[in-house]
Formats: structure tokens, C-alpha cells, sequence
């Protein structure tokens, strides 16, 4: 059967001298694992097109008896080629394509969250947003789409208001200062507020916010953390060791 979608390609490894096998999350089927024959022969234009990080247009030959698809034709929906020429936009970038492709399953279709990645990058690559806000939001949002919702008015413990605290190692939920000694991930109360303001906004209002950025990476790490604890197989990310070097170098990341 040929399948036509729109997907976002999450990797790709070579396959024999010219191929690729990539890993691509659909809008129809998915994630899904494409090979695509002779992507690097001089006149195929096939392996510039399944970058990781690219929004695609596909077809390809599906049989459900088979773990690979063969790819049949691929265009650019678009490139982010934006994004491609600031370090610190290209390792978010990445890190969303890695998360994506930790926290879902083969063929299991997931158009909400193929809708959230295409509109994530489309925001990173836009050199007026800023990007650790776009990513948080990410996070926040897939948690939400995964089933996991953070509580963040309630301590898990003492069920005092939060505005400041960590995860608590055993349950794995936000609790306050007084709360979290057993907690290495704190988050402080710019950290917590800015939660708080993303529970309610749409992505299209994130330069509404004003927050430094040590206090975005505070919710990142606590995201991060808590998506490690509740969301079952989910691995580290390897990218978030990437952007925290950047942090701590004091790169510029805008």
C-alpha cells in the first residue's frame, strides 16, 4: 500500500554505501522507519531531504509484515534552515527530535503531537522568538499529551501552595521548600512561576513573558527530570548535556 503523509524526520543512519534508514514521525501512522534506496547517489536528492530536524512530504510502499517501509518520493515541506546557523536553536532543535523519538512508539498514531513538533521548530526558527521559552512549552505540552499533568498549585506532601521547591524522589511530584530535602531537583519561584504561566498560554503569546534565562533552565531541568520519573522506557536525553555546556560556558544561546 502507498502511503502519503507529512512527517518530521527524527534520525538517520547510513544503510550500505548510498541508503539510508531514517526515523520519521508521521502525521498519519506515527513514527515510522523508512529506508530509502540510493538516497545518496549523485542524482538523487533524497539524502539532503531527510536531514533529522526537516518537515517532509512522503510516500512510501507500507506492508505491515515488515519493520522497514520503502520510500518512494520525499519533498521539503520546510528545512528550519534558520535555525541551522545558531548553535544553541540547532541543539533544541535536536534535543525536541530526540525527545519525540524516546517517548513514542512505532506506529502509533499521534497527530496532536506530530502538530506540536512541526509548530515548536517552526517557532525555534524564528529568530524573534526565544527558543528556551518554545522548548519549555514543548516539554509542558508533551507531558500534557502523554497523559502526565504537573500539579503545580498543591504540595504532594502538605498540600500547601507552591512557589518554590523540587520533585520529590519517591512520588515524583512538585513539592514546596520545606518539602523537598530528599529532592536534588530544586526549582526556585521564578522557576515555578514560569511553570505556571505556561499552563495557561498558547505558543503563539510566549513573548509575552519576560524571565532570565538561568530561571528557564531551572523549569527545563524539573521538566526533564519529571518526564524521566513518570514516562515508562523515556531515556536522557543527550542533548540536555549539550545545552547545559552552553549554559555553562556562558555561550549566548540567542
Amino acid at each position: 500500500m502507498l502511503i502519503t503523509t507529512n512527517a518530521i524526520v527524527l534520525k538517520r543512519i547510513p544503510y550500505s554505501d548510498t541508503s539510508v534508514i531514517c526515523s520519521v514521525f508521521t502525521e498519519e501512522m506515527g513514527k515510522v522507519s523508512i529506508l530509502a534506496k540510493g538516497a545518496w547517489k549523485q542524482k538523487n536528492a533524497l539524502g539532503p531531504i531527510l536531514e533529522p530536524i526537516n518537515h517532509i512530504h512522503l510516500q512510501f510502499y507500507n506492508k505491515n509484515s515488515r519493520n522497514i517501509q520503502v520510500v518512494k518520493d520525499v519533498e521539503f515541506i520546510q528545512q528550519f534552515s534558520d535555525l541551522r546557523n545558531n548553535l544553541g536553536r540547532m541543539i533544541v532543535a535536536f534535543a525536541i527530535v530526540e525527545i519525540i523519538d524516546k517517548s513514542t512508539l512505532e506506529k502509533n498514531p499521534y497527530p496532536i503531537l506530530y502538530r506540536l513538533g512541526w509548530r515548536v521548530l517552526d517557532k525555534i526558527n524564528d529568530n524573534n522568538q526565544n527558543f528556551l521559552f518554545v522548548f519549555s512549552f514543548f516539554l509542558y505540552q508533551l507531558l500534557l499529551r502523554l497523559g502526565f499533568m504537573i500539579n503545580l498549585k498543591n504540595c504532594r506532601k502538605c498540600d500547601r501552595d507552591v512557589t518554590q521547591g523540587g520533585m520529590d524522589d519517591y512520588s515524583g511530584e512538585l513539592v514546596c521548600i520545606d518539602c523537598v530535602a530528599q529532592s536534588q531537583i530544586k526549582i526556585g519561584k521564578n522557576g515555578c512561576a514560569f511553570l505556571k504561566q505556561l499552563s495557561n498560554l498558547h505558543l503563539d503569546n510566549l513573548n509575552t513573558i519576560s524571565m532570565p534565562n538561568s530561571d528557564i533552565m531551572d523549569s527545563i531541568y524539573f521538566l526533564e527530570s519529571f518526564m524521566l520519573f513518570h514516562v515508562e522506557g523515556f531515556k536522557k536525553v543527550q542533548s540536555m548535556d549539550m545545552i547545559r555546556t552552553l549554559i555553562n560556558s556562558s555561550i549566548s544561546l540567542l
